[in-house]
């Protein structure tokens, strides 16, 4: 992984050309950060007496740069290196996949998941390599595999295989007269009745949930938190990444401006990515849209579903059941780094916010962008509204509802 240029607070850039295929898709092994990370961070980036010297001048420069080199790397790179697939499942569905040569099979799985809905455990890629399966962890280019590369896959829906469970008299289906769930990708409103936008959370043990996660989960850090830098909190699916594109080609699957609004907020921002997917899943996705290896920004950590909270929430006099995204497990990881009044998370589900609405913004979701031109600027917009908070001396009291039309 490169390290930080302490007098361009920017990544030194990356000759992939020496990395090992097999390694440039793989994170490092999960652990605990400790203070020792904190503190390599601060030798790495203080400057003479340990102070920012990052001037206002300097940043517009950098975030100038960034934006426009980011508009030379992403989409057009991508398609070079990329490798045309065509799976085939029970002979008739067939999915077209447009997906990097550095990729790794469980990449592939991953993309053929979201497709298909059958789980990546147990998918199986017939015609990858002769007389045998391959490894998760191989790569398409360590194979040998070619564009337009044929696959057969065998597997079946997690929904067909636990179809009839709940029919059979020693499995009866729970009682939840008093609980509607809420599926992963439907958001419900704030309720606005006192006032804005403010938590429901009705949960009793919420933060004894929390505190176990706090105390018990890893986190995989992959760059150390650097000293007086703001915390930019991103979700993936919907808001990066358009999970359910068609079209299988990972570009196109890619927020217009993604790469842009990191590499232009990065000289402001630490940057973490928070799924609500296992972390294979948030692994492979982030390794495929490049968000790895860019010359331009580095990503501290990655945070999976093990990492949030189921809660209840009331709408309508309905107890909802859905999980969060709370944000005091970073907080709590990382007291000397991020706070409430440092902290900004981006969201296309607003549920996710429901412990720290202050810190929420919620965007419009990129989804089904197969279906229609990539005019998407969300992210464009963002990141104008970023940089320009990114001046105060703190975001405590800032109304995120309004991100669009803030001067």
């Amino acid at each position: 992984m490169a390290s930080v240029n302490p007098e361009t607070d920017k990544p030194d850039v990356i000759d992939n050309n020496n990395n090992n295929n097999n390694d440039s898709n793989t994170l490092p092994r999960k652990r605990h950060c400790t203070e020792s990370d904190t503190e390599a961070a601060a030798n790495d980036n203080d400057n003479d007496n340990g102070t920012d010297t990052d001037t206002d001048t300097d940043d517009s420069d950098n975030d100038t740069t960034a934006g426009q080199a980011g508009s030379l790397i992403d989409e057009d790179e991508m398609v070079r290196e990329s490798l045309s697939l065509e799976v085939t499942w029970k002979g008739c569905e067939k999915y077209n996949l447009r997906i990097p040569k550095y990729a790794t099979i469980l990449s592939v799985k991953v993309l053929i998941e979201e497709l298909t809905e059958i789980d990546a455990d147990s998918q199986k890629l017939l015609g990858l390599v002769r007389g045998k399966l391959p490894k998760d962890n191989d790569t398409l280019v360590s194979l040998g595999v070619v564009d337009g590369t044929k696959i057969r896959l065998v597997g079946t829906r997690a929904a067909d295989r636990f179809k009839g469970l709940h029919r059979c008299p020693l499995h009866p289906p729970p009682d939840n007269s008093d609980v509607t769930g809420i599926s992963p990708d439907v958001d419900y409103p704030w309720d606005e009745t006192q006032g804005g936008r403010r938590s429901q959370v009705v949960s009793r043990n919420w933060r004894a949930a929390l505190d176990k996660i706090v105390e018990s989960a890893d986190i995989r850090l992959l760059n150390a938190p650097r000293p007086g830098k703001r915390l930019l909190v991103l979700d993936l699916d919907y808001t990066l990444f358009d999970c359910k594109n068609v079209s299988g080609n990972v570009a196109d699957m890619a927020r217009p401006g993604l790469h842009e609004l990191l590499a232009s907020v990065y000289p402001q921002y630490d940057l973490v990515v928070w799924s609500q997917t296992k972390w294979h899943v948030v692994e492979s996705k982030i390794t495929l849209l490049g968000m790895l290896t860019h010359p331009l920004y580095r990503i501290t950590t990655a945070l999976d579903i093990s990492t949030m909270l189921t809660v209840k929430s009331v709408r309508g006099g309905q107890v909802m059941t859905h999980q969060v995204k709370p944000l005091e497990f970073i907080w709590a990881r990382f007291p000397e780094q991020y706070n409430k009044e440092n902290t900004v998370h981006v969201d296309d589900l607003s549920r996710n916010f429901a412990l720290n609405y202050q810190n929420g913004l919620k965007i419009r979701q990129f989804k089904r962008a197969d279906t229609k031109p990539r005019s998407d600027a969300e992210l464009f917009k963002l990141t104008a509204y970023l940089l320009k908070i990114a001046e105060l001396p703190s975001f405590d009291g800032l109304d995120h509802s309004q991100w669009r039309s803030y001067r």
